[in-house]
């Protein structure tokens, strides 16, 4: 039994052996047979690569080389950006792993089919790049024999792709180029045109027909047109500037005019240029015209600006000082030579101030911290007379980029003179020569808007009312009265004037702004002052006249604490007092009541 056992044991052995060495020989021959296989392949693509080398990467389009299996056998570097991968990535996978919207399978037939009839096939895809970006592209697929070295031939097939996208934005810049062109040639007024002696042709360009006066294809291009629209003075240069750039075989420029189609006359600047072979024969011409109508107007009404500025600055009474930001003034007109004393010759480089004489802190303030020319600034000339002078000033830049400062100014002199004077008289009583009421509420105002919150300080009107006035004047004449009253203010001016303001508010009223400590003491000595003056008679054209007074006081701040009111309150203290017949009185705020309830139709607001 045991033999039995063995003998099983190694038949079955055996058997497993010749097995195992039949299945190891079957894997050697296919192990040989692929590495014979992937030898072949590979040398096939470094046939293919020697092919190609130097002519893929020349190209600017995706190229690739595929089987008919669409294994992919070489890419250039154009290919390789679009797919984001190294060539070990791509070279031996299927054409299929590209991410497009092309099945190659499904196209195999046609693809036969039409390079088979035609030598090449055709078709649009879209390749979706990692980007996001969907690119189109036109694919040209066309036939590639290799023969091998045993002389069996192979078919690849090579794959161009175009990227339509760059053609469209390629073909996109060219025309926005020509249209920009076309536009800077509008804009410059720049017209072309060319003769081709060869093809016997002229061309002009579209800018070049309406500088001429024409829609374009208006008239058949031809350059005695050109050179008859010149001038008959203007003819003989352009003719000898045609021959000089001939002869001399350079460009040559030249200006003239012409009245084109449409009878304008315009300024043309010339550029003619002859080309020619390298056997010297004439080739073209070319001849390029400019409308500088514009520049020359320009031109022409700068210089016509200049004189009139020179004109105007010089033949006026206009004061001209031009400087720089360090106040160093570069030039002055004739006024200001004459004022200043400066001469032309040397005022280059002196300081703003030089020009201005000594100016206070005030007006230095003015000229060089701020250039404020608001107000006027006196100038004072070589023989020591002051002169207001109202500037007005202007900042600019000049081509070198350099600012410049101008100042303009008038002489008001006379004018501040006349205005001070008329301030004067509109704030001057005619008959007394004492300010009046404008005078007198012109200074409340000021000193309100200086003390209005000040509790610490004192003011008192003292409203002084004169009777008889008018009767005098009724007796005997405005002239009698006028003298009287000249009589009356130089009395009592002389007499209170010091203490304040004295005016003559009203024909038989006047009044004394008195800004100091104000006590009732005080007050009333100035009223019983006032009083024993007008005791004694007036002698007018010999005769006694005696006068009588009622005086009423407002104070600040203890009545009122605005101007308004400190003159409604001591206008009605003075009108109560000649009421009550008292030589003065003083302001109480009974009286104002009182006072409000005596106006028809008033209802106190007991709120």
């Amino acid at each position: 039994m045991l033999n039995e056992i063995n003998n099983f044991s190694e038949e079955k052995i055996i058997s497993m052996v010749i097995l195992g060495a039949i299945i190891f020989l079957s894997l050697a021959g296919a192990v040989a047979y692929h590495l014979v296989k992937f030898k072949r392949r590979r040398e096939e693509w470094e046939r293919v690569e020697k092919m190609f080398q130097g002519v893929f990467n020349q190209v600017t389009d995706s190229i690739v080389v595929v089987d008919k299996d669409g294994i992919i056998y070489k890419a250039n570097e154009t290919f390789l950006k679009y797919q984001g991968k190294p060539a070990d990535k791509v070279i031996g996978k299927s054409i299929q792993r590209i991410p497009m919207d092309f099945v190659f399978e499904d196209e195999l037939d046609e693809l036969k089919k039409a390079i088979a009839e035609k030598g090449v096939y055709e078709w649009d895809i879209k390749f979706f790049h990692k980007n996001g970006e969907v690119i189109p592209i036109h694919l040209v697929f066309k036939p590639l024999k290799i023969n091998s070295e045993k002389g069996r031939e192979k078919t690849y097939i090579v794959v161009t792709g175009t990227d339509l996208k760059k053609t469209y934005e390629k073909d996109e810049y060219i025309s926005q180029q020509k249209e920009e062109l076309l536009e800077i040639q509008h804009l410059a007024h720049l017209g072309y045109w060319e003769m081709n002696y060869l093809t016997k042709k002229i061309y002009w360009s579209r800018e070049l027909y309406s500088i001429l006066g024409y829609e374009e294809g208006e008239v058949e291009p031809n350059l005695d047109v050109i050179y008859w629209m010149a001038y008959e003075d203007d003819q003989n240069r352009v003719w000898k500037a045609f021959l000089r750039a001939f002869q001399a075989q350079e460009k040559v420029d030249t200006h003239y005019r012409i009245k084109n189609n449409r009878g304008e006359i315009r300024d043309i600047y010339l550029r003619i240029r002859h080309y020619f072979t390298k056997d010297n024969e004439h080739q073209r011409t070319i001849g390029i015209l400019q409308d500088v109508t514009k520049q020359v107007d320009l031109r022409e009404e700068l210089n016509a600006q200049l004189i009139f500025t020179d004109k105007v600055l010089n033949n006026s009474r206009l004061l001209f000082i031009e400087f720089n930001s360090n106040f160093e003034v570069r030039s002055i007109n004739h006024i200001v030579q004459q004022l200043s004393g400066i001469a032309y010759d040397d005022i280059e480089n002196k300081n703003l101030r030089d020009v201005f004489g000594n100016l206070n802190r005030t007006h230095r303030k003015f000229v060089n911290d701020n250039l404020d020319f608001r107000r006027p600034l006196p100038f004072k000339d070589r023989k020591g007379d002051v002169h207001y002078i109202q500037w007005d000033h202007a900042t600019f830049s000049k081509r070198d980029g350099e600012n410049t400062n101008i100042l303009l100014g008038i002489d008001i002199s006379e004018t501040i003179e006349k205005r001070k004077a008329l301030e004067a008289a509109f704030a001057q009583d005619p008959v007394t020569n004492l300010p009046n009421r404008y005078k007198l509420e012109q200074v409340l105002e000021n000193y309100f808007n200086k003390n209005g919150n000040n509790s610490e300080k004192n003011l008192a009107l003292i409203f002084i009312h004169v009777d008889g006035i008018h009767t005098v004047g009724d007796a005997f004449g405005q002239y009698i009265e006028d003298q009287l009253m000249q009589s009356l203010s130089e009395r009592l001016y002389g007499a209170i004037g010091k203490y304040g303001l004295f005016v003559r508010r009203y024909t038989d009223q006047f009044v004394l702004f008195y800004p100091c400590e104000a006590s009732i003491k005080k007050i009333m000595e100035i009223c019983q002052l006032v009083a024993e003056l007008l005791k004694k008679p007036f002698i007018i054209e010999g005769s006694s006249i005696t006068l009588r007074n009622h005086i009423g006081i407002s104070k600040y701040p203890d009545h009122a604490n605005t101007k308004e009111d400190l003159i409604r309150f001591g206008s009605a203290a003075m009108h109560e007092a000649r009421r009550l017949n008292l030589d003065y009185y003083f302001y109480h705020e009974s009286l104002g009541k009182k006072l409000k309830s005596k106006v028809n139709g008033y209802e106190p607001n007991n709120n």
